[in-house]
C-alpha cells in the first residue's frame, strides 16, 4: 500500500469517529430537547432580581412543562430544535471526533495501560472548547428561540427568530454578530466536557477492570449514570452565566463574563448561579446517559 492511500485510510478512519460522535448527539437531542426549553426558562427566571421580589412563572419542572404546552402548544417545547439539532452535530462531532482521536493516539494512558484522569480531563477541555467554537452561532440561535415564550409565561428578553436562518441572519447584523457570549460558551463546554468524558472514561476502564458487571452495556449505564450527575454539578453554575449572555439583548445587562458573574453574585447572590439545578439534570441527565450509550453503540457497530 502506498504513503497515499495509507493517509487516505487514516483520514476516512478519523472522520468516521467526528461523523459517530455528531450522529450520537443528535439522536439523544430529538429526545432531550423539550427539556432545554424547559432548563433555559428557569435560568431565565428573575434575572438580577432578588429572591422574592419577582414573580415565579414556573414553580417545578412539571408546571413548567404544563404551562409551555397549555400556552405554546406542544410545539412550543420543542422550539428550538432545528438549532439545536445544528448545534449538536456541529459542536459535538468535533467535540466527541477529536476527543476519541486523542484516546486513540494512546496520550491519555499510563505505561500500565491504565487511563490517567488528568489526562482525560485535558482532552475533554481541549476538544470541548474547539467544538464550542465552532457551535457558537447555533447555540446561541438555539438558546434565543427557546426562551421565546407567550406572554404570559415570558422570562428574559424576547426575541422573534422566525426559524434558524432568520436566527444567524438576525445575529449576524447585531451588535454581538455569530459570537456573541463566546467566553461563556467556552468556560462552560470546556468544564462540562472535560467533566463528562473524563469521568466517563475513567469510571468506564476502572469498571471493566474490576469485572463487577458482566457485558459491555451495563459498563457504559454505570459509566454514564456516575458521568451525568458529575457533570450537572459542575456544568450548571457556566449554563447559567452562558444563558444568560446568549439570550442578552447585546450589552444591555452584562458587558461580559465577568461583568455577568459580578452582577448575579451581587444581586441573586451564589444561590443564583445553580438557578434551575434540578431542570438543568433533567435535560443534561438524559442527555448525558442517551449520548454516551448512543456513542458507545455507534463506535462498536459502525467502527
Amino acid at each position: 500500500m502506498s504513503s497515499n492511500e495509507s493517509n487516505v485510510l487514516r483520514a476516512f478512519a478519523y472522520s468516521k469517529e467526528f461523523l459517530v460522535g455528531g450522529s450520537a448527539t443528535t439522536t439523544a437531542c430529538l429526545f432531550t430537547n423539550p427539556l432545554d426549553v424547559v432548563k433555559t426558562r428557569f435560568q431565565l427566571q428573575g434575572e438580577l432580581q432578588a429572591r422574592n421580589s419577582y414573580q415565579v412563572k414556573y414553580r417545578n419542572v412539571f408546571d413548567a412543562f404544563l404551562k409551555i404546552a397549555r400556552h405554546e402548544g406542544i410545539k412550543g417545547l420543542q422550539k428550538g430544535l432545528t438549532s439545536g439539532l445544528a448545534y449538536q452535530i456541529v459542536m459535538n462531532s468535533t467535540r466527541l471526533g477529536l476527543y476519541q482521536t486523542i484516546l486513540n493516539s494512546g496520550t491519555t494512558v499510563d505505561s500500565n495501560g491504565k487511563q490517567v484522569f488528568w489526562r482525560l480531563l485535558i482532552a475533554g477541555a481541549v476538544s470541548g472548547s474547539c467544538g464550542a467554537l465552532l457551535g457558537n452561532p447555533f447555540y446561541l440561535v438555539k438558546v434565543q428561540m427557546q426562551s421565546a415564550a407567550a406572554k404570559d409565561i415570558a422570562v428574559g428578553y424576547q426575541h422573534s427568530h422566525a426559524n434558524l436562518i432568520h436566527g444567524l441572519r438576525n445575529a449576524y447584523r447585531s451588535p454581538g454578530g455569530l459570537f456573541q457570549g463566546l467566553t461563556s460558551a467556552l468556560c462552560r463546554v470546556s468544564v462540562g466536557s472535560a467533566t463528562q468524558l473524563a469521568t466517563f472514561t475513567r469510571i468506564k476502564d476502572s469498571v471493566q477492570r474490576s469485572g463487577l458487571f458482566e457485558g459491555n452495556l451495563s459498563v457504559v449505564v454505570v459509566s454514564s449514570l456516575v458521568s451525568s450527575v458529575a457533570i450537572t454539578m459542575a456544568m450548571t453554575p457556566f449554563d447559567v452565566i452562558a444563558t444568560r449572555m446568549f439570550n442578552q439583548k447585546h450589552g444591555a445587562l452584562y458587558t461580559g463574563w465577568i461583568d455577568c458573574v459580578q452582577k448575579m453574585y451581587k444581586i441573586e447572590g451564589a444561590r443564583g448561579f445553580y438557578k434551575g439545578t434540578i431542570a438543568h439534570y433533567f435535560r443534561i441527565g438524559p442527555h448525558t446517559i442517551l449520548t454516551l450509550i448512543i456513542w458507545d453503540r455507534y463506535r462498536k457497530w459502525f467502527l
